[in-house]
């Protein structure tokens, strides 16, 4: 064999096993399946109360669940969902609400993510005013992880 063919050959070998390292090294992620905005932790606030479950199916990872306004308050109950991504350092943010106050009622929720690029899926408990955020937990729960 040519010198010059055994180089291109080896070359072809070593970009082919490359990208099988890269391929297998793809991130796994762990959803926790049944979830619940956590009492008195960091992702908590009185007056919203969210709940559901965290899944993989095919190549999609599901966040299902409710939100339920817990105060006759004047504000509404809402989570604030943030997936985080291996191929972006901007997150993809969510926001689902219920304004019917003190248990009358709930909102639910499906959202779907890449299951070969999201790495974590946090959550957070907030209040609503006008369509907006009005108060939120001081911090953020994750509910898939790698």
């Amino acid at each position: 064999m040519r010198s010059w063919t055994r180089g291109v050959v080896t070359a072809g070998i070593t970009a082919v096993s490359a990208l099988g390292i890269f391929v297998s090294q793809a991130t796994a992620v762990t959803p926790v399946g049944s979830w619940k905005g956590n009492t008195y932790s960091a992702s908590d606030i009185a007056g919203s109360h969210a709940w559901g479950d965290s899944y993989v199916s095919g190549s999609r990872v599901y966040v299902t669940g409710q939100v339920r306004d817990t105060l006759s308050d004047g504000h509404g109950a809402c989570l604030n969902i943030r997936a985080w991504y291996s191929d972006s350092v901007i997150p993809r943010d969510e926001f689902v609400a219920d304004t019917d106050g003190n248990n009358s009622s709930y909102t639910p929720f499906t959202f779907t993510f890449d299951a070969g690029t999201v790495e974590y899926v946090d959550i957070q408990e907030c209040l609503t005013e006008s369509g907006d955020v009005w108060d939120e937990a001081p911090g953020w729960q994750a509910i898939v992880s790698p």
